[in-house]
């Protein structure tokens, strides 16, 4: 038998490990002397010692040893177990690798003094349902022609919103060549009431989005959509469908437009 300081040196795990080990039920003495509370190993222990100093370096943690239950464990369940913690690892670099190009792209922007490195972010936006009215318009302020007839339609139809200030206009197409901005504009409502020739109910689910906020007029969306497109590239996702704009202040306030409000959205997916 060994005392607990001899089987400290044997194994390279201290003092303090080892009566920790011993307190969550991980490698416990084979004795234990009651009068003086010294620990005793046997030699048939160092296996299972220098197995979880091996654990540990490939980065499991001692409640996931514990699990494993060493002393009976058969070769198949750990043969398992490291297969799945190989795809636990290989998601985690992914994720890792992801993370540090994003680093490098905002100190890229950083040092090249672009307005918007730390602006976008990843998210979810909620399931909802919305009355909307789509139509095509010659430049992005034209966007309040849309407005007007959605507000109007809506009034007819005593249409309750379920949130006046969070409103969304969608760009399905913007044709240069012909010069058209094709655009869906909306406002959440409570419940979804019969469509009209102009105006249409219905549900959308929830979708992850690269989204950045930013105040100011609406003369740097232009700007603001190539910037977010190059990002989404740069980071590893791709667009999953039409951008949208959801603004929490805008005209309907009686603001000036250096104070409008607005939250710039790409639905995305990772390559």
């Amino acid at each position: 038998m060994f005392k607990i300081g001899e089987f400290s040196v044997l194994t390279s795990i201290s003092i303090h490990m080892l009566r920790n080990y011993d307190k969550i039920g991980l490698l416990t003495p084979k004795y234990i002397d009651e009068w003086t509370g010294y620990r005793y190993y046997e030699s048939d222990q160092l296996p299972i010692a220098n197995q979880i100093v091996a654990l540990k370096m490939m980065g499991f943690g001692l409640k996931e040893i514990a699990a494993l239950q060493l002393e009976y464990m058969q070769m198949d369940k750990f043969k398992d177990v490291l297969k799945n913690k190989i795809e636990a690892k290989e998601r985690e670099v992914k994720l890792i690798r992801r993370q540090l190009a994003q680093m490098k792209n905002v100190l890229k922007d950083l040092t090249s003094e672009k307005k918007h490195p730390l602006s976008i972010v990843i998210k979810c936006i909620p399931d909802r349902k919305v009355a909307s009215f789509r139509k095509k318009i010659k430049e992005f302020p034209d966007e309040g022609i849309l407005w007007k007839t959605l507000s109007d339609e809506c009034e007819k139809l005593n249409v309750e919103f379920s949130d006046a200030n969070y409103s969304i206009a969608i760009q399905h197409e913007i044709n240069f060549d012909e010069n058209y901005i094709d655009v869906e504009v909306q406002r959440l409502v409570e419940n979804i009431y019969e469509s009209t020739d102009k105006v249409k109910f219905y549900s959308i689910p929830s979708c992850e989005v690269a989204a950045l906020v930013y105040q100011g007029g609406y003369s740097k969306l232009k700007d603001i959509n190539i910037y977010i497109a190059k990002w989404i590239t740069q980071n590893g996702f791709e667009i999953c469908g039409p951008a949208f704009n959801i603004y929490y202040i805008s005209p309907e306030h009686g603001v000036n437009e250096e104070k409008f409000i607005t939250e710039v959205c790409f639905p995305i997916k990772k390559r």
